[in-house]
């Protein structure tokens, strides 16, 4: 058993308020991932803010890389999401805390993924929030979560089960409002097609 921060590296997002590297404005565009843009511990890119900050090397330092692993730092739940390939240009707010792997292509970070949203892994989380009106995890406390991490030579089998799961997840739900709309229509057309012959 080792602790998380023996492995990775974990840093608070950007700081976008008061002597924050972002909070200074500027002409260059990024996109913002706060803890609000993950929903079903997977990170939606549709309708995130963009803000113009100035650009330098410590904000530049916080641009996220494939296969970072965002964690709510400041929520009432743990989520958890890994940035995708296409992030490009995007920071996270200091919302959450990003952890990041030295090798995202060893499937590390899959793996990472995979144990932090289990129900074990999610409660070792959990445990250290502090309790305040707004549940608060810092990169330290993160830090100490447990972690029993399989032999390298297994980690890429996590990552192509991560990929293969979540693509069978997402065909599962796309087929389930497929559904969901035919049924609505269908209901929705007998209706009116009833009301027609009343009239």
């Amino acid at each position: 058993m080792t602790l998380l921060k023996e492995f990775v590296d974990i840093r608070p997002g950007l700081a976008m308020a008061g002597r924050g590297a972002g909070a200074q404005p500027g002409d260059w565009m990024v996109r913002v991932v706060d803890s609000a843009d993950i929903v079903d511990d997977r990170l939606h890119m549709d309708g995130l803010r963009n803000v113009l900050i100035r650009q330098s090397v410590r904000t530049a330092a916080h641009l996220l890389e494939p296969w970072d692993i965002l964690v709510t730092a400041r929520s009432p739940s743990v989520k958890v999401a890994l940035v995708p390939p296409g992030a490009s240009r995007t920071v996270a707010s200091t919302t959450l805390l990003v952890v990041r792997t030295a090798d995202a292509g060893t499937g590390l970070a899959h793996f990472l993924w995979y144990y932090l949203t289990s129900s074990h892994g999610r409660a070792e989380v959990a445990a250290r929030y502090t309790t305040t009106t707004i549940p608060t995890l810092s990169a330290r406390a993160l830090g100490e979560v447990p972690v029993v991490v399989p032999p390298p030579r297994d980690l890429p089998r996590f990552a192509d089960l991560v990929e293969a799961s979540t693509a069978s997840r997402d065909a599962a739900l796309e087929a389930v409002h497929a559904r969901h709309d035919v049924v609505r229509d269908s209901v929705i057309s007998a209706i009116a097609a009833t009301d027609r012959e009343v009239g």
